[in-house]
């Protein structure tokens, strides 16, 4: 009697290794997970994570493939992904968001360069920032400078600058004075820190301030891309382009500082950032 009981009791429990089926947890039912299966799980979702990260900024080795090709130090471009432009204000944006070639962080003479003045301008507001936004639309120097001063002169700009993570601009002269560029007073910025200016003034919903007709200084725009920009040009022999630019992917921002290269050589580089920009964001968009 006891051997068939025994046998009875061992066939109801049936042994999960002899049937094969997974073992489940006694208080709720359900399957136990191996560390290879969470491994497993976190891998994929590390890869997807990863797979993400790639699709929200540029291919930064795409745009090196363009600058290398004319020099890794006298040009630098750094570009964003923006969505719908709606991203939050310039501090949140870090390195992980942007794509950099070899000199993004080369301080060049930051020629066109007047988005400092007017994120600082549009903090303050008052005088110094009605000033900030004829600068902007005009490229005028001497609102510029107006702005400047209102603000509280180049100190404050700096110190506004510092505080806000634009740690490679400093502005140490008035825009457009030859003379104290030549004494050794420079204005400087990185095509990082002007990327980011980029998409803080696009967050803001200004970046149609930025009219300048690029195209008509040699610069090819892709027929499905809209381009708000601005340009500098002239002092120690740069040339640079700084814009927002949309189409039916997506929009970006796009900065590029060029020493030492010439109008048309610039224009070139930039007409060439534009057209792997423009398929950059069809790719990001399938």
């Amino acid at each position: 009697m006891a051997i068939v009981a025994a046998l009875v009791f061992a066939f109801v429990i049936k042994p999960d290794f002899l049937t094969g089926s997974t073992p489940t947890n006694q208080t709720t039912g359900q399957s136990n997970t191996t560390d290879s299966d969470k491994s497993e799980a976190d891998s994929a979702t590390k890869s997807d994570a990863d797979a993400k990260a790639k699709a929200t900024k540029p291919n930064s080795k795409s745009l090196s493939s363009i600058t290398d090709k004319y020099s890794s130090t006298d040009v630098s471009v750094s570009a964003m992904f923006l969505g719908d432009g709606t991203s939050s204000a310039d501090t949140s944006y870090s390195e992980k968001d942007v794509a950099n070639t070899v000199a993004a962080r080369t301080k060049f003479v930051s020629a066109g360069l007047y988005l400092p003045v007017y994120l600082a301008a549009r903090s303050n507001g008052g005088d110094s920032l009605t000033e900030a936004q004829t600068m902007m639309s005009t490229m005028d120097n001497a609102a510029a400078n107006q702005a400047i001063a209102d603000f509280g002169g180049f100190e404050a700009i700096n110190l506004w600058l510092k505080q806000h993570g634009y740690a490679d601009t400093t502005l140490d002269r008035n825009f457009g004075d030859v003379q104290a560029s030549n004494a050794g007073y420079e204005n400087t910025s990185s095509t990082f820190d002007a990327v980011r200016m980029l998409a803080a003034v696009d967050a803001a919903g200004v970046s149609d301030l930025m009219n300048v007709d690029v195209a008509a200084e040699g610069v090819a725009i892709p027929t499905d891309m809209t381009i708000h920009a601005h340009r500098g040009q002239g002092i120690k022999n740069t040339w640079n382009y700084f814009a927002v630019v949309t189409t039916p992917h997506g929009k970006a921002a796009v900065a590029l500082a060029t020493q030492n290269q010439g109008k048309g050589t610039a224009a070139q580089i930039m007409s060439d950032v534009l057209a792997d920009i423009d398929q950059q964001l069809a790719k990001a968009d399938e």
